[in-house]
């Protein structure tokens, strides 16, 4: 496969994966938000600097006065100067399709397109102003449509295997960040009177990973804390945690690669080898019984090890 097509389908489905995270993360913090305010406990900080820190952007400010969370909602959402916006992914993994329109299947491109031109609709853009929740479900909904498509339309060749190895690098990346700035924010939380508010904090961390109701199916009761960072962690079975993403990261590589008892370990596989290693036999007791903050960074910089790695091997960007 030539290495621009590898680096289009790569990143085509790393910005769609990402414009949807930043949609749920949005549509998560702004019925928080709501919940916190009826709960009497509107903590700034431990709200949007932490959706931000998440997504590794800087609140914008006024002087030394943070904006409303609509403006920043707004920043987060249409403004393209934002390279983290959900505009701005959406218009970058549109460009990567547009340039391999002969390679990915004319349903794909049809919905990604589409998609696209819906949020730039100056009248949709007026109505999310007074129903948010309409448009993060728009890209929500746009973005399983396009990964729907991929996996029923698209033959599931080298291509495809790039197009799932981006969906799960960013992905593990995601889950990963939000459990380590949720986790250090609500570590605090240790208070009797701190109890219902943790339970809402730690709630909205499984829904920002979708993992809500497969969390109360397998663990009727209470969100715990310990329970979710094992769910999201090392669950072998929900599609969003650490551990299922780096599994697929794996079947990726075996599948653009060939499998690995047949040939040399690339340096991707050794250090997803030693991920997936970590995680399938250490404890969440373990590994809360240490530095949360180092373990989760550690694996973050593993993946863009992984990253870095791909995109040497196959000359990706």
């Amino acid at each position: 496969m030539l290495s621009r097509v590898a680096d289009a389908l790569f990143w085509m489905s790393r910005y769609v994966e990402r414009a949807e995270h930043v949609a749920r993360l949005l549509d998560v913090w702004f019925h928080l938000e709501l919940d916190l305010s009826g709960a009497g406990a509107p903590p700034f900080e431990m709200h949007w600097t932490a959706l931000a820190s998440i997504l590794q952007q800087q609140v914008p400010a006024r002087g030394e006065k943070v904006l409303p969370p609509t403006t920043i909602s707004h920043w987060l959402t249409f403004d393209q100067d934002n390279p983290g916006s959900i505009m701005s992914c959406l218009s970058r993994a549109r460009l990567n399709a547009r340039s391999i329109r002969g390679t990915i299947n004319s349903e794909v491109w049809r919905e990604l397109n589409k998609l696209f031109w819906k949020l730039c609709d100056a009248d949709f853009i007026r109505r999310s102003r007074e129903s948010p929740y309409d448009l993060y479900q728009t890209v929500e909904a746009g973005s399983a449509l396009f990964q729907g498509l991929c996996d029923a339309t698209t033959t599931h060749d080298e291509g495809w295997q790039f197009i799932q190895l981006g969906k799960f690098v960013e992905r593990a990346d995601k889950t990963l960040r939000i459990l380590d700035v949720q986790y250090h924010l609500l570590r605090e939380l240790t208070n009797p009177e701190d109890v219902s508010l943790s339970g809402l904090h730690w709630a909205a961390v499984l829904k920002s990973c979708r993992a809500y109701e497969a969390y109360q199916r397998k663990h009727v009761g209470r969100v715990e804390s310990v329970r979710v960072m094992e769910f999201l962690l090392i669950d072998p079975l929900f599609p969003r945690s650490v551990r299922f993403c780096l599994d697929g990261i794996g079947q990726a590589l075996d599948g653009i690669e060939g499998p690995t008892g047949r040939r040399e370990l690339s340096n991707a596989d050794r250090v997803v080898g030693l991920m997936r290693a970590e995680l399938s036999y250490r404890g969440v007791d373990q590994i809360l019984a240490n530095d949360v903050h180092e373990f989760i960074r550690r694996l973050l910089d593993q993946l863009a090890q992984v990253s870095r790695a791909v995109q040497q091997q196959y000359s990706l960007r």
